[in-house]
């Protein structure tokens, strides 16, 4: 999640680039010494969920029960940290980002229940299990400045145990940080390299914490997200350990994770900071057009970072101007700002489906028109024609990467998060495209479901 208007952002990526550097042998050496070793592997699964108190399908949770409370966590793969609303997080004061959560960790509840059946993630925060770090937390996460403390977990995954999960305890958030109450926290499937709380305290991200443990039977996971309003949608799954079979045998395409620089001033020193691709061109509408080139590689490779976190597709202002050009029918681009960020948005004509495909690795992926509309934003214009807001913004020179592929794109497709070694670190890790769009039912069926998206 960039630090953009929406939640758009996640923990400030102010994390410093030159750990980045951190992320070799050596380093796994000091990982192995935090978590002990297990022969036992692991696969299991996650349930995803669109918020059911949400009124959009901007972000997505999973739900995880700590110490018998059901805590609803955003997914974000674009942050290594994870975060938990604690009780001391005012839930009643409107200017409060813990206003009108009914979940908030009770650190001083010891005795844990079962989770329930939909409730595959449990951590118990037992009294010879949760370790305060005595570390003050402190970061410019979403909406703006968290505060609270360090901790270390006790994680059941499904039967899977793992004794060190990092997370930070929020007690103060800004107004907005938790969407009034969708979600209580974050689970952060980002890099290390991520993290702040990696490369402030050294306290493991959760990925990273399961994989050095030996626990997961491969490297990776995978992710796939449902859709509001539409009445085919998949379920979404959170799989850790392994790619679900029925899409294990189809025709995945991998691509390198591409590495990139903090900032366009300093180009010859790259990292591997976020789960990115290199994006190489865009389709609006059967016309083809370039990416624009990239800030942040001496190659100028155009980086796109994948971010579940990011409610919008975030464009280059040219790209964007260059693709609003293409829609069909009528729009009108208007100027949003929150946080102090201004961006520009396009509104279309609801009625007109949209075709949006996005080149990696030589392969073009389609965002499936409904995607293409920001649910529950819809709004007439002077002539009475009713307009959406749509799934892709402008933004300047973001945090990270040169545009973000946040869930318009993400709800669209099947992806793998592969880091290829037990080590985290002598392979180049990989990202897996699996298209979950079908072009010619995706525009037959956008004239009866669309109207979905808008209730």
């Amino acid at each position: 999640m960039q630090q953009v208007g929406n939640w758009f952002g996640t923990a400030t990526l102010y994390i410093s680039f030159a750990f980045a550097l951190l992320w070799t042998l050596s380093t796994l050496s000091q990982v192995e010494n935090l978590i002990p070793s297990h022969e036992v592997v692991y696969t299991t699964k996650l349930l995803v969920h669109v918020p059911p108190n949400s009124t959009d399908d901007a972000y997505h949770i999973v739900n995880v029960d700590l110490d018998g409370q059901r805590m609803p966590l955003n997914i974000d793969t674009s942050t290594g940290d994870s975060f938990v609303a604690s009780r001391q997080c005012d839930t009643v004061d409107p200017k409060s980002g813990c206003y009108a959560l009914d979940a908030a960790f009770n650190v001083g509840v010891t005795q844990a229940r079962d989770g329930l059946a939909d409730e595959l993630l449990t951590i118990s925060p037992q009294e010879n299990t949760m370790m305060h770090n005595g570390q003050k937390f402190e970061a410019d996460i979403g909406r703006g400045r968290m505060t609270g403390e360090l901790v270390t977990l006790r994680a059941n995954i499904s039967g899977l145990e793992s004794g060190n999960m990092s997370a930070a305890l929020v007690h103060t958030a800004m107004s907005g940080q938790f969407q009034n109450g969708s979600f209580a926290g974050i689970l952060g499937l980002g890099m290390r390299t991520a993290s702040s709380q990696w490369s402030q305290s050294r306290m493991l991200p959760f990925i990273d914490t399961l994989i050095a443990g030996g626990k997961l039977a491969k490297p990776l996971f995978s992710l796939r997200f449902p859709r509001l309003g539409d009445p085919n949608a998949i379920a979404g799954i959170l799989s850790l350990g392994e790619i679900e079979a029925e899409y294990a045998v189809k025709p995945i395409k991998y691509s390198d994770v591409v590495q990139l620089s903090s900032s366009e001033d300093k180009t010859d020193s790259l990292s591997m900071a976020a789960w990115s691709v290199s994006l190489e061109g865009l389709r609006m509408n059967g016309v083809e057009l370039p990416a624009s080139p990239g800030r942040l590689r001496p190659d100028a490779k155009h980086v796109s970072v994948f971010d579940s976190g990011a409610s919008q597709i975030y464009l280059p202002p040219a790209d964007f101007k260059e693709v609003v050009e293409k829609f069909e029918g009528k729009t009108e681009v208007r100027q949003s700002t929150s946080q102090g960020f201004t961006s520009d948005e396009v509104y279309f004509d609801c009625s007109i489906p949209q075709s949006l495909q996005l080149k990696v690795n030589g392969n073009w992926y389609l965002v499936d028109p409904l995607d293409m509309i920001m649910s529950k934003s819809s709004s007439p214009s002077e002539d009475g024609t009713v307009m959406c807001r749509g799934g892709i913004a402008s933004q300047e020179n973001p945090k990270i990467g040169d545009s973000i592929l946040g869930m318009p794109f993400l709800r669209s497709v099947f992806t793998i998060y592969d880091y290829m070694s037990a080590d985290m670190s002598s392979k180049t890790p990989r990202l897996g495209l699996l298209s979950l769009v079908d072009s010619g039912l995706a525009k037959s069926r956008y004239a009866d479901l669309h109207t979905n998206r808008l209730r």
